[in-house]
């Protein structure tokens, strides 16, 4: 069952990355989570394993955190830190990436590319799945070429869905269908600076607990 008080797919930490430029975009959005009924968010900023270490990462995160968290308290959601991480040829073997599993948990956000994927990637993917402390997570697989996600789902991988992938015409059908099978563990909003993504989030809540519900 999917829960709606948590947002598991945000860009919310202030200057992290490009999902928000200033301390004060990072408190709005933080604030339109909570009128959408968000109580948890995590703040899964990107991770370019060709660009910096995790080290490096880990780093830029807790100095952004620490400019949110004395803003943080009653009437805004509480935040956990994670990533979203890009993969990468042999991300599997990559130092320190168990360090970028969601607060308190094994769990790893991993992007896949937007293009066809080589063998390669499906290989480390693979990999990754097989280690013991790790578990992938695919972030917002409405984005991805249906048949890959099928494939993975049956084999086992958990899926985060975005709230816009719902609110498709074009992808609703299927993002149902793979939430009615059990296989979406999470919603996520993606948010990105002040878009529209919390209105779709409780216009995504209200189709997946109707049509899951008729199920």
């Amino acid at each position: 069952m999917i829960d709606f008080t948590l947002d598991y797919h945000a860009h919310i930490l202030p200057n992290c990355d490009h999902g928000s430029n200033s301390l004060q975009v990072s408190l709005k959005q933080l604030e339109m989570a909570g009128a959408a009924g968000v109580h948890t968010i995590i703040a899964t900023s990107h991770f370019y394993p060709d660009k910096e270490s995790a080290g490096s990462f880990l780093s830029r995160r807790e100095d952004s955190y620490q400019q949110l968290l004395p803003h943080l308290g009653e009437g805004l959601p509480e935040v956990k830190l994670g990533a979203e991480v890009l993969i990468c040829s042999g991300l599997d073997r990559l130092d320190g990436l168990e360090r970028l599993c969601r607060q308190g948990t094994n769990e790893l956000l991993l992007e896949m590319p937007f293009y066809d994927w080589p063998e390669d990637l499906w290989e480390t993917l693979y990999s990754l799945q097989e280690r013991e402390d790790i578990q992938v997570v695919l972030a917002h697989v409405d984005r991805y070429p249906p048949d890959y996600i099928d494939q993975l789902a049956e084999d086992g991988f958990c899926l985060q869905l975005n709230a816009e992938g719902v609110c498709s015409r074009r992808k609703r059908k299927k993002c149902i269908q793979w939430a009615k099978a059990g296989y979406v563990r999470y919603l996520g909003s993606d948010i990105h600076m002040l878009g529209n993504q919390y209105k779709q989030w409780v216009k995504a809540k209200n189709v997946l607990t109707k049509k899951c519900g008729e199920e």
